[in-house]
């Protein structure tokens, strides 16, 4: 399911904001409530966080000023979280440890 992520209203009679930063990129994995935004709008700078876990897509950037209510990102939130580059490298440890007593193992 792909999540249209809207500008929500900062207060009362602004009508409008400017991306001020992206804490993340296109095509990132981010998690529910995760920041991933800061906007600016005349009376102060809010964080946007996440609506929903998934893969984002940007729809606007950085230094652009966007209208309440305007689509600025959206979020795939049927994409499944990467594995951790920890877990990928403790599996090639343990495969490599396995490899290495097999070898081991033959010489003997």
């Amino acid at each position: 399911m792909i999540l249209e992520m809207k500008v929500p209203s900062p207060g009362e009679s602004i009508s409008e904001v400017e991306i001020a930063q992206w804490l993340v990129k296109d095509g990132d994995y981010v998690k529910k409530d995760q920041t991933i935004a800061e906007v600016d709008s005349d009376k102060a700078t809010l964080d946007l966080p996440a609506e929903e876990s998934g893969v984002i897509t940007l729809k606007a950037n950085e230094g652009d000023a966007v209208d309440v209510g305007a689509v600025i990102c959206l979020i795939d939130t049927s994409a499944k979280a990467p594995i951790s580059n920890n877990k990928n490298q403790q599996k090639k440890l343990l495969k490599k440890q396995f490899k290495n007593n097999q070898s081991q193992l033959k010489l003997k």
